[in-house]
């Protein structure tokens, strides 16, 4: 166990108990209407779950095709499949997957079950396939930690209430709409997590960090948190994977209103053409971004917080036959918005544009025993700052190129097989760093191994090489035992290595970069317990601790920050997580809370912006036409500067929202009306020190839907 150097909390930080007991009132108050007498709601549109076996395991790359309506689903490797958009109850699935039988099921049966169960064509080659699409093979034995997809009637939802979802997160934001804003997990640096979409990593290489404000609202359907996942940790990660889900909707006119000068709308296309089912959305964002605060007793405007967001998108995918599939995704963002500045040094001048453009193309195709892909990304950022009251400029360009190829392989019934090969090149034009390159790449080994009574057991093997830079052997292991003892399903273990390239500003910022930085290294050991509670649901409890090398962080100097290289910090996480759905009521709810203890070795104190706690609660009812949603959200006091005798701290928050739709149905179409309000208490609090955040907010959102014709086209 670590042993933690103590530090005085804020005074004036919100009583957690006192927000916690709150929650536990309004969990019993659910779990009543979870189980009334009888009912009268209608089901949902939205669907999501996964396809396996008769016994359970993982069976990716599914088709699912709606039989009236044309319209086409395919699950991932992982086996996850999503779908929100309107339907008849009435309406059948037709599920294809090759060396499976076709079935076909009704949609009501699959919006109840969320799961689909397939049949071996031969019971013989079943049993080998169902080793060789197990999850030990397609990715972490880990079990996601969160899993959240979108509702037609969800609105207009900014980012980090999706991401609030995930346990032991914390959101550091610039405070206001114009923040730049980025995720940290378990209190460790926000370039530890890597953030995917659609199999596309948005990290930058610039600084090591994702920007969420970049990311369009609607842009974003669905959100999977990966504690530990063995098949993406490349430079990064050893906070786990977040990866994100983009449009999958129906074609919808979609406008919002809202407080501090919010406007926005977006528009979906859908078509099934040739074969081909695709999606094109495009739209605009508004953000007055001019709210007052009250900072350190004192109140303030903030001012020259305007946003401006412009985007268009397009997903398409399709179907060669049941062997071979192909996907694209792609996505360009414009931002236009003002640098406020902090609290106490106001800039109402400064200015800065910024550009994302995403684009990934993936190309599959399975047989009967394993699957094999092939994806290709390109991610490009362009950024213009300017300030003119002190004569400041910087203009900064990245592309970053990535090509990956894995494959799966059954080699007998005990044994399966997960290699991948990927190469990525990044090239920056900078004002502040120059003209780089850099070129990596990597390979990995990753044999899966079924023992007695169903143990499993994925050691890894992981080459990476970076020139002039960086190259070394990496190790990972990791074992799942099922159990049969009451509630208890299943332990899982791993330990494994991962690292971070320094980035380009880590390396060649002027002023204050480090050449000489070596590259971060994080040994993650983790535990993981299963649980089955029936009817109430299901529980999770996790054990992590992750020791750093090298670990990169920015200090003050006397002139200007500086990176360095800490000696060693240390984390360690404990984390409990519960989920309850009851599809048959419409309503489902869950909770978490993490305990987290962080330590500097240099300093002899806990990490800089590390939470000891956070904690969140939702709960989503949806009775006949209406779905009321509801969350709660904790995270403790933080250092963010060393300080003597007593550190500077960030206060502790806890924020409420709550959000109200209500749906008519028309022979026009579908109308969505939803009312939502966030920090309902009002309370005045903020990420990052001297940016305070915006108080209670309103927003209203109108979504139409054209009708669907449920006949064949």
């Amino acid at each position: 166990m670590i042993n933690l150097t103590s530090r005085k909390h804020s005074n004036s930080s919100p009583t957690f108990r006192r927000g916690f007991f709150y929650a536990l009132l309004v969990l019993f108050c659910s779990l009543s209407v979870a189980y009334p007498e009888s009912t009268s709601s209608i089901p949902s549109t939205v669907i999501y779950g996964r396809t396996v076996d008769q016994d359970d395991h993982i069976v990716p790359y599914v088709s699912l095709i709606l039989q009236q309506t044309d319209l086409f689903i395919l699950s991932d490797k992982d086996g996850n499949f999503s779908y929100t958009k309107p339907f008849s109850n009435q309406d059948s699935i037709l599920v294809q997957r090759i060396g499976f039988q076709n079935e076909v099921i009704s949609a009501q049966t699959l919006q109840n079950t969320g799961i689909i169960r397939l049949t071996p064509v031969v019971l013989e080659l079943g049993s080998v396939e169902i080793q060789g699409e197990n999850t030990s093979v397609a990715g972490s034995i880990l079990a996601p930690l969160t899993r959240y997809t979108k509702s037609s009637a969800s609105g207009s939802v900014d980012h980090t209430k999706l991401l609030r979802k995930i346990p032991g997160v914390s959101i550091k934001s610039y405070g206001g709409p114009a923040g730049i804003r980025s995720l940290s997990i378990d209190g460790g640096p926000t370039s530890h997590t890597k953030i995917i979409i659609d199999g596309i990593d948005i990290t930058s290489a610039q600084n090591g960090e994702a920007d969420i404000s970049q990311l369009p609202l609607p842009y974003i359907e669905s959100i999977t948190y990966i504690p530990y996942d063995i098949t993406h940790t490349a430079s990064g990660g050893s906070d786990g994977v977040v990866m994100l889900g983009s449009i999958d909707q129906a074609s919808h006119l979609s406008i919002s209103k809202g407080s501090f000068g919010h406007t926005a709308y977006d528009i979906n296309l859908q078509k099934q053409f040739l074969g081909v089912w695709t999606s094109i959305q495009l739209g605009q964002r508004w953000e007055d971004g001019d709210y007052p605060v009250t900072w350190d007793h004192d109140v303030h405007n903030r001012k020259n917080n305007n946003f401006n967001q412009q985007f268009v998108s397009l997903k398409a995918k399709g179907m060669v036959d049941t062997h071979l599939f192909w996907q694209i995704s792609a996505m360009e963002s414009r931002q236009s918005r003002g640098v406020a500045g902090l609290v106490w040094s106001t800039d109402t001048l400064s200015h800065r544009n910024d550009q994302l453009d995403l684009l990934g193309t993936t190309l599959g195709w399975v047989r009967p025993t394993g699957s094999t892909h092939i994806q290709a990304s390109l991610r490009v950022s362009e950024e213009y700052y300017v300030n003119p009251l002190l004569n400041l400029r910087g203009d900064h360009k990245l592309h970053s190129y990535q090509v990956k190829i894995d494959d799966r392989q059954t080699l007998n019934k005990r044994l399966e097989l997960l290699t991948d090969l990927s190469f990525s090149q990044d090239h920056i034009e900078s004002s502040a760093t120059g003209e780089h390159d850099r070129h990596s790449f990597a390979a990995s080994i990753n044999p899966g191994i079924t023992l007695i009574k169903g143990i499993k057991l994925v050691p890894s093997l992981k080459f990476h090489v970076s020139p002039n830079l960086y190259e070394q052997f990496l190790t990972d292991i990791q074992l799942q035992i099922p159990f049969f003892w009451g509630p208890l399903e299943k332990i899982s273990l791993s330990r494994g290595d991962v690292y971070r390239y320094p980035s380009f500003n880590d390396l060649y910022w002027s002023p204050g970069g480090n050449p000489d930085l070596l590259p971060e290294e994080t040994e993650v050991t983790t535990a993981q317990v299963q649980l089955d509670l029936n009817r109430f649901g299901s529980l999770t409890l996790q054990w992590q601790r992750k020791e750093s090398t090298n670990l990169i962080q920015w200090i003050p100097g006397f002139f200007y920050w500086q990176p360095e290289n800490i000696r060693s910090a240390e984390r360690e996480s404990h984390k409990i997580m519960w989920q309850l759905d009851k599809s048959k009521y419409n309503f489902s709810t869950f909770a978490n809370t993490s305990l987290i203890h962080t330590y500097d070795q240099d300093w002899k104190k806990p990490l800089r912006y590390a939470p000891s706690q956070t904690s969140a609660f939702g709960l989503i009812w949806s009775p006949a036409n209406y779905e009321f949603n509801l969350e709660y959200s904790y995270i403790s006091d933080l250092i963010s500067m060393y300080d003597y005798p007593v550190d500077t701290m960030v206060k502790a928050a806890e924020l409420w929202s709550l959000s109200a739709a209500h749906t008519w149905q028309s022979k026009f179409g579908e109308f969505v009306f939803v009312v939502s309000g966030d920090n309902l208490f009002d309370i005045s609090y903020e990420t990052i020190r001297g940016y305070p955040e915006p108080g209670r907010s309103y927003r209203i959102t109108t979504t139409y839907t054209p009708t669907h014709k449920y006949e064949r086209n």
